[in-house]
């Protein structure tokens, strides 16, 4: 595009506005959550024993539930108001705290430089999609905005308790780019090691 050719106001509102068009936009909705649609999502459970579990791969496909994510544990998204998910429901049996770090990757590894495009949210014990702020304790969306769509999170497991890693597109199911194949990474995992002491 030529600016020299363009009148000077039409130049600066096309800079200022050209820019914002590539960004993705997420904002918080105003009043109670989209209702979900519950089909067939899956669950990946995990019985955590100690080590690293190995990564999986699955899809966010047209016959999985949707429901309202959240942009914040506070607060709900306007944008991601029927996304598809499904969920990795974690408990610790190990012999301590696990330090999970949990990321997601295209297929055979690598950056999300668009679709797809996830989010991660967690939850404490359990995750109703009805009710999508309840036991909510982190959200991430991007790893590294634009140049890295996919998510992460990092965080504890106290002995015996279970966390809920909700996996879902950014985008609702409706749009081509909600839904899609992605792979689930623990790389960083690591159980908390016992130290032992002995008294005189």
């Amino acid at each position: 595009m030529n600016l020299r050719r363009i009148p000077p106001a039409l130049a600066v509102l096309l800079l200022a506005v050209t820019p914002a068009i590539a960004q993705k936009v997420d904002f918080a909705q105003k009043g109670p959550a989209a209702p979900p649609v519950i089909d067939a999502s899956e669950d990946f459970p995990l019985n955590y024993l100690g080590g690293e579990p190995p990564l999986f791969t699955a899809a966010l496909d047209a016959d999985d539930s949707t429901y309202n994510r959240a942009v914040s544990c506070a607060s709900l998204s306007g944008v991601g108001t029927a996304v598809a998910y499904d969920t990795l429901t974690i408990t610790n049996n190990s012999a301590g705290t696990a330090n999970f770090v949990v990321f997601s990757s295209m297929v055979g590894g690598g950056a999300c430089a668009g679709a797809p495009d996830t989010f991660f949210t967690l939850y404490d014990t359990s995750f109703n999609p009805a009710a999508p702020l309840t036991n909510c304790l982190a959200v991430n969306d991007d790893i590294n905005g634009s140049a890295n769509r996919c998510s992460t999170l990092t965080f504890a497991i106290p002995l015996g308790q279970t966390r809920v890693v909700v996996l879902s597109a950014f985008d609702n199911a409706s749009v081509p780019a909600g839904l899609f194949d992605y792979q689930v990474n623990f790389t960083g995992t690591t159980p908390v090691e016992l130290v032992s002491f002995s008294g005189q």
